[in-house]
């Protein structure tokens, strides 16, 4: 299986799209429009390094963080238990714009290059799996609709081909505007890629969920406490 870091693609144009309200990036229409055995090519190499990369990092596992602390843990705001994910065993980032909790099995990529921590990053899903969610925050507020139609028309075909479209007006408790693509990741794996974008305060933000169908039994607990437990500082 292809390592995360291809499905990402999507939401560093996401993110470059929120900096710059760019809604014209052609990054993904290459891929989109190889042939298939070409891209199934792609999809080869991808795995191999992805194997390697996921060799490297299993090596580094050892000096992940440990779990908060129970008393910074109780500083935070009390959120509604969501599944597994609701025992106290969570991470804690508290940074200027925001706070958010996670699983402890679930790890930020601090790694990634385009990885800005008040600004840009992702929490990928634990040991080798393959979902992930990222984040984008800015002050300067793009136009949500015109970001996410164009956003959704690069992914589809080229990071997905959807089967599905579903509008989304909630993601946690923010109100905004957003869609869930559903269908085969890179042509192959079944999954889907959720965007979302709403305005908190003076702050932009746009979370990208991708995830692969397999996984969805065992890592939705750990999404949807994701959700329930980012909050941004206005």
């Amino acid at each position: 299986m292809p390592h995360k870091v291809w499905c990402r693609l999507a939401g560093g144009v996401a993110a470059y799209r929120l900096r710059r309200g760019h809604s014209d990036m052609k990054i993904f229409r290459p891929l989109a429009n190889l042939p298939r055995s070409l891209r199934r090519g792609c999809l080869l190499v991808a795995t191999s390094l992805g194997i390697a990369l996921t060799l490297f990092t299993s090596a580094r596992s050892a000096d992940s963080p440990a779990a908060a602390p129970a008393t910074l843990l109780a500083s935070m705001p009390a959120a509604a238990p969501v599944g597994a994910a609701a025992k106290a065993d969570c991470k804690i980032i508290d940074r200027q714009s925001f706070t958010l909790k996670y699983p402890t099995t679930w790890k930020e990529a601090t790694d990634d290059p385009d990885y800005k921590p008040e600004t840009h990053f992702t929490i990928n899903g634990p040991d080798k799996k393959n979902s992930y969610v990222t984040f984008d925050i800015q002050d300067n507020a793009a136009d949500p609709v015109k970001l996410l139609s164009s956003t959704i028309k690069d992914l589809d075909g080229s990071s997905i081909s959807a089967q599905s479209k579903t509008k989304l007006d909630a993601w946690g408790s923010f109100k905004g505007t957003g869609m869930e693509l559903k269908g085969r990741i890179l042509d192959t794996y079944p999954g889907g890629i959720k965007v979302f974008i709403f305005t908190s305060g003076k702050h932009s933000v746009q979370v990208i969920e991708c995830y692969w169908t397999n996984e969805l039994k065992d890592l939705q607990p750990d999404i949807d406490y994701i959700q329930q437990n980012f909050v941004v500082k206005n």
